[in-house]
């Protein structure tokens, strides 16, 4: 399976939302997510219309405005985000997407079930894991080195 840009950057872009907005109370504007992130600010504006309508970002107007989340990081999962601007799928014989056709092999395909397996278990994980693992996970990171630099400075 291969995420396409689109399902990275959108949580890329929405991790980065999330850890700027200081307890989601302060808007973060795309052109910083752009900078932030390296992501084409264009192809971002494409993807934040798409998070909002899916009803996962705000946008607020004004000279301070932006992007906040309309969840709490920590309800809001990886595969929502993945899920709102594309399928995750491994395989088109067990696409959801009405626009493929069915696979013609599915009720006699020897390796259908163990990808259908497959796909289910990338979808529980990337459905356990929050924005707020990933930001909790990176700070963790970022004070463990700290810890070292300073304990090797000693």
């Amino acid at each position: 399976m291969k995420l396409s840009s689109k399902g990275q950057y959108a949580v890329r872009a929405l991790i980065y939302l999330s850890y700027n907005s200081k307890d989601n109370s302060v808007p973060v504007s795309l052109k910083d997510i752009a900078a932030g992130e390296y992501i084409s600010l264009h192809y971002l504006e494409q993807i934040f219309f798409t998070l909002k309508k899916a009803g996962i970002v705000r946008s607020l107007r004004g000279p301070n405005g932006g992007y906040l989340l309309n969840k709490k990081p920590s309800e809001l999962f990886i595969g929502d985000i993945i899920e709102s601007v594309e399928p995750i799928e491994i395989t088109s014989c067990i696409s959801k997407s009405k626009a493929k056709k069915e696979c013609g092999r599915k009720s006699f395909c020897l390796a259908f079930d163990m990808w259908n397996s497959v796909s289910k278990k990338i979808t529980e994980l990337l459905n356990s894991i929050t924005i707020q693992d990933v930001i909790d996970e990176y700070k963790q990171k970022l004070s463990s080195s700290n810890t070292s630099n300073t304990s090797n400075r000693t």
